[in-house]
């Protein structure tokens, strides 16, 4: 016997011996909630969703009078509706919000030639060439904004008399990336008013095309140093899934 057992003879008294005790933590109730909300079974941190849903992508007048075969198409488009078909897909399941704009003119819009403007007529409200050009179409859950509807003012910007702006402050968007039709023009408007706007920007660099070729680089330059980021589309999915 050890000596712990022999001082235990005869004695009624049980023996206890003195061992060290490992303090207890007190968990409040209050941290016990935090701590459940913070890491739910199986799914993201409250921060991981936020970022999330303050990530939308606008998809800026990619319609039929736009395209290949259009009143007023841009350059190489088909070669641009493929992969921003994937892009948006890929995106919305990243759990992105689909912004998508289109031109929607009315009959006596001033930009049109017969009413003097510079552009021939196109992207007419309610007619097939102001419909998104396939394969692209707006799902539940996307964000459809009709732009220039009315008679004057160039209506480029997709934040342009649309309460786009206000609409995404609502929701608590933070960023958004820029694709579409056409780089000098819209696009541009679009990405320059959403940095304007405090929004973080990207420009899709992949997935916009000009009126004119050469017109591309130029715009490009003037948005990097206005401070939209300039990133292609593959990167750009990549850090979604980070």
């Amino acid at each position: 016997m050890g000596r712990a057992d022999c001082c235990c003879i005869g004695r009624k008294l049980p023996c206890r011996l003195k061992t060290k005790r490992t303090p207890r933590r007190s968990f409040s109730l209050a941290y016990c909630i935090l701590l459940y909300l913070w890491l739910p079974p199986g799914g993201t941190t409250p921060l991981e969703r936020e970022l999330m849903v303050k990530t939308a992508m606008i998809v800026v007048d990619v319609q039929r009078d736009f395209c290949a075969g259009g009143a007023l198409a841009a350059w190489d488009t088909p070669s641009l509706l493929a992969p921003l078909q994937e892009c948006i897909d890929v995106a919305r399941r990243s759990g992105v919000t689909i912004i998508f704009t289109q031109d929607w003119h009315p009959a006596n819009h001033n930009s049109f030639q017969t009413n003097g403007g510079k552009w021939p007529i196109h992207c007419l409200e309610n007619t097939p060439g102001a419909e998104l050009m396939p394969p692209l179409c707006a799902a539940a859950g996307d964000i459809v904004i009709h732009k220039g509807t009315a008679v004057d003012g160039e209506g480029y910007s997709g934040f342009d008399s649309t309460g786009l702006e206000a609409r995404l402050r609502e929701l608590r968007f933070g960023r958004v990336s820029v694709a579409g039709i056409a780089t000098e023009y819209c696009v541009r408007a679009t990405a320059l008013d959403a940095n304007r706007a405090g929004l973080e920007t990207i420009l899709l660099t992949d997935l916009i095309r000009p009126v004119v070729e050469t017109a591309a680089p130029k715009v490009l330059t003037e948005l990097g140093r206005a401070g939209v980021q300039l990133m292609p589309s593959p990167r750009w999915l990549l850090l979604l899934k980070k």
